[in-house]
């Protein structure tokens, strides 16, 4: 395989990846391969400090294999004594750190982050990088030890990791859009039927396949965006050039370079501008209606919030009255960590009490309840 097929190969990975958890070890595998490193992890986190850190997504990866026993190593024994950990939140947005270069020396010879953390991980020689990520969170990516020969750093491997930093950021913005919108994991179809964000699929020339109902709502309102004979179109001109070429980005017609992207739209109804993520759709498995499906547009609103009152969840589903409003609080969008930290308990009794949750409703999996709890928005509230 060619550099630049395996280049190809990692951006399709990464593209599925962005919208289901199966392929994020193999597309980490890929980019080891090609920026010749032992590993990588990969942190996108809230707060502004590691006692108060709020996870949206955390994996290391070795070998193209997802290595929950380090992370938990990791996370229980050294995390909040790591001194490098303000050091790349304080670094500019996108600027390769030398993992080195985070330690003072007398730190190397005492941390147990460094001897012990780095060292099990491979990453005492490996690169860092903090790149900006949705909502004020901090999107941090390390590197493993360098495999070239020597174990130095060189002008190729930096080029490729700097290739792959735009794509990176794009996965983890998707991946907190579907994950917020209990959409994470679904098919096709089964995006068409949330309502927390605008979902336009395309076909490879362009035109729009099918939406769901919010979308169809701002095209018909010409709100930011439109239907332009069937081809999907900003209202202003110059949004529309940044958005056209987002578009051909994702739909190369020879299904090679694809790339996906984001930007915001000016709208004509409200002072915010609609955030645009387009994400290339390669190589799924769909139903006949959806072949020709080769991108997806997410479209969301920021001045639309889903606002459902627990009593709605308490008397429809059948839960206590703080089952409820975990079950929204989950569906809000809120961790674990966040949830106990707002309503006073531990981490083990909120999980506690999710557990009963997924049992009562019968599910399985928490993308599965975060979709009936949204299902109930709007729903009048009942009587006091």
């Amino acid at each position: 395989m060619s550099r630049q097929d395996a280049f190809e190969r990692a951006l399709v990975l990464l593209h599925r990846a962005a919208l289901g958890d199966g392929e994020w070890p193999a597309a980490a595998g890929m980019i080891d391969e090609i920026s010749q490193t032992r590993g990588t992890a990969l942190v996108s986190v809230h707060g502004n400090s590691q006692p108060e850190a709020d996870f949206f997504f955390l994996r290391l990866c070795m070998a193209g294999r997802r290595r929950e026993d380090l992370e938990r190593e990791y996370f229980q024994e050294h995390w909040l004594k790591d001194e490098s950990i303000p050091r790349i939140g304080r670094q500019p947005d996108g600027q390769l750190v030398h993992t080195g270069d985070l330690y003072t020396a007398q730190e190397k010879k005492t941390s147990t982050a460094y001897n012990e953390a780095r060292r099990d991980t491979r990453m005492q020689n490996g690169l860092n990088v903090r790149l900006d990520g949705p909502h004020g969170s901090h999107i941090v990516w390390s590197l493993a030890d360098s495999v070239a020969p020597g174990g130095g750093w060189g002008t190729d491997q930096i080029n490729a990791v700097q290739h792959f930093l735009p794509h990176v950021r794009h996965f983890v913005r998707v991946r907190q859009v579907l994950s917020e919108a209990g959409a994470l994991g679904s098919s096709l179809v089964g995006m068409l039927d949330n309502s927390s964000f605008g979902i336009i699929q395309l076909d490879r020339q362009g035109r729009i396949v099918v939406t769901n109902d919010r979308a169809r709502q701002l095209l018909k309102q010409s709100d930011g965006l439109m239907d332009l004979g069937g081809f999907l179109r900003a209202r202003t001109v110059a949004d529309n050039d940044v958005l056209q070429q987002l578009l051909a980005q994702a739909l190369h017609p020879t299904g090679v370079g694809v790339s996906a992207g984001s930007m915001t739209v000016q709208r004509s109804s409200a002072r915010s501008r609609l955030a645009i993520h387009v994400n290339p759709v390669p190589g799924f498995e769909r139903p006949s209606a959806l072949q020709r499906v080769a991108a997806l547009v997410l479209v969301i609103d920021p001045e639309t919030q889903v606002t459902i009152d627990p009593r709605v969840v308490s008397e429809a589903l059948g839960l206590t009255r703080a089952e409820s409003v975990l079950a929204v609080m989950l569906a809000s969008g809120h961790s674990v960590s966040r949830i106990a930290a707002q309503t006073d308990r531990s981490e083990s009794t909120v999980r506690w009490h999710l557990k009963r949750i997924f049992r009562k409703q019968g599910v399985a999996r928490q993308a599965d309840l975060v979709r009936r709890i949204l299902a109930l928005n709007g729903f009048p509230k009942p009587p006091s």
